[in-house]
């Protein structure tokens, strides 16, 4: 991905506002390439399916950390083998 550089705010803005025309034949390759990209950086959240209740809100959060702190453990193993 190249980066570019810009002298203002303004002229970041006019050369965003190009890039993400609706009509942009390429919007569906850039989309995709991004979501790809997201894939190979980070690796799913695996929390079982299905319809989950809680009985408190701390209950809930409990729940979802465990899923995440798996997760960001798994990424540091990921990262500490290369």
């Amino acid at each position: 991905m190249p980066v570019h550089k810009f002298r203002t705010l303004e002229e970041m803005n006019e050369f965003d506002r190009q890039r993400r025309r609706a009509n942009d034949p390429r919007l569906f390759e850039r989309i995709e390439s991004h979501w790809r990209f997201v894939q190979r950086v980070t690796p799913p959240l695996t929390i079982p399916e299905g319809v989950h209740k809680f009985r408190s809100i701390e209950e809930m959060n409990a729940f979802k950390e465990k899923y995440e702190d798996a997760r960001i453990a798994r990424i540091r193993a990921e990262r500490l083998k290369k």
